[in-house]
Order: C-alpha cells, then sequence, then structure tokens
C-alpha cells in the first residue's frame, strides 16, 4: 500500500515537472553581455598532511536479507491535457 502511494506521488511530482518546463512559449528579447573581469595572480595554500593507513579486504559472512516482490495491478494516475500556446489541441500527454 505505502510502495502504491509513494508511485503515485513520484509519477505526479515528474509529470508536474515536465509540464512546467514545457508549457510556455519564451522569445528572447534583448542579447546577453558578459561582464569584463580581471584576474591577478594568487597563491594556493600549502599543506603537510600526515594520513593513516587503510587496508580494505572482504570475507564471505551469512546475514538474513528479505525477499522482495511486486504484482501487477491497475490503478487510477492523472490525466493531464495541455494546449500550448499557438495550438488549438491540447497535446497528447507522454506516458512513463
Amino acid at each position: 500500500m505505502k510502495s502504491t502511494k509513494f508511485q503515485w506521488a513520484a509519477t505526479v511530482t515528474v509529470l508536474a515537472a515536465a509540464f512546467s518546463l514545457a508549457a510556455c512559449d519564451v522569445k528572447q528579447t534583448q542579447e546577453a553581455k558578459a561582464p569584463k573581469v580581471e584576474i591577478s595572480p594568487g597563491q594556493m595554500p600549502k599543506y603537510d598532511v600526515d594520513t593513516a593507513k587503510v587496508s580494505v579486504d572482504s570475507k564471505k559472512t551469512e546475514v538474513t536479507v528479505p525477499k522482495v516482490t511486486t504484482e501487477q495491478k491497475t490503478i487510477t494516475v492523472p490525466d493531464v491535457n495541455v494546449t500550448m500556446p499557438g495550438e488549438s489541441t491540447p497535446a497528447p500527454t507522454p506516458t512513463p
């Protein structure tokens, strides 16, 4: 039950993000101009560092792990239609 709510919320979030990025018509009205920047020489700091010695090995250990299963269910999800500027019919919604 909790997994289904998470999947539904994730689907709605992804669809909302996709539509918020695609549901507008943008026209540039002015060119950009980068600022002038002057750079003068600098100096990086110096450090004397003594580090620990680390060794990594592996060993076999028996542990108990959960067995996860999934099942197919039919659920109701939001159906959103978007009419873009300059269009007369809604654009088809993408299917996840």
